[in-house]
């Protein structure tokens, strides 16, 4: 029987801070949250400089890249929590993991949430990197930051999704390097959707990072942000629901049918 939890939110918050300073000090993963926004960032400069040469958009007047590139850094995080819990077999706490009397959601809900936490480095050292690029401060707007926090929220729970699923389909994992493009293209953070056929930004929109994206692209609030900010919020329940009932199966194998290789 799980035990009964009086503050789960105090214990969701202590569980990720751990889970974070844990990560924090592994340098793959502070590496590759800092290394990919702000090599997306610099790549990203140099394309709207050539844009600028050959008369389009200049870096001085391009929209904030911070945004796009620290959105980048979350998402591919992100992508590393799919094999979160299995690493916890390698420190070997897995297994004490699995027979807690803490509900299955406060234990692995912190452990992925933070290993797509860690991707929040990237705002700091992607917005220094634009204003040094630019030399001025970058604005920040309220809708960027709103958008992030969805993107934050939408990432999440996507990595408890994602991380429930590869744990589940062990086979899944050969699908792990097809994770990352799809979605940084598909999603608005690398370029403009609206040049995609309508069946693709459709399928894309089944995603909460899509229309959070759209929510820190829009310059003005709107009827159109509302919604897609609506939409986010609904399609990051849905995957948290999704991914809860998804580990309450995944302990249910593990301990009674003694699969997946957990104890």
């Amino acid at each position: 029987m799980k035990a009964k939890v009086k503050d789960p939110i105090w214990g969701y918050t202590r569980g990720c801070a751990f889970q974070l300073k844990s990560l924090a000090h592994t340098s793959f993963f502070m590496m590759n949250a800092v290394l990919t926004p702000l090599c997306f960032l610099l790549m990203k400069a140099v394309a709207d400089a050539g844009g600028a040469q050959s008369g389009g958009v200049s870096v001085a007047v391009a929209a904030p890249a911070w945004v796009d590139a620290s959105m980048a850094g979350l998402w591919s995080s992100t992508t590393l929590a799919v094999g979160i819990i299995g690493y916890q077999r390698y420190v070997g706490t897995l297994q004490y993991l699995a027979t807690s009397v803490v509900p299955p959601a406060q234990v692995f809900l912190p452990i992925v949430a933070a290993a797509a936490m860690l991707g929040c480095v990237g705002v700091p050292v992607s917005w220094v990197t634009e204003s040094v690029l630019k030399a001025r401060f970058v604005p920040v707007a309220g809708l960027q930051l709103f958008g992030y926090c969805l993107a934050v929220l939408a990432c999440v729970a996507s990595a408890a999704l994602l991380a429930g699923l590869f744990v589940l389909f062990s086979r899944a994992t050969v699908y792990e390097p097809l994770i990352l493009l799809p979605i940084w293209m598909l999603s608005g953070i690398v370029a403009n959707t609206d040049s995609l056929p309508e069946v693709v930004r459709g399928i894309a929109l089944f995603h909460p990072l899509t229309s959070a994206v759209r929510v820190a692209h829009a310059s003005t609030l709107s009827v159109e942000v509302v919604g897609f900010a609506a939409l986010s919020i609904l399609l990051t329940v849905l995957y948290m629901i999704i991914a809860q009932r998804m580990m309450h199966i995944i302990l249910r194998k593990a301990i009674q049918e003694g699969s997946l290789n957990l104890l």
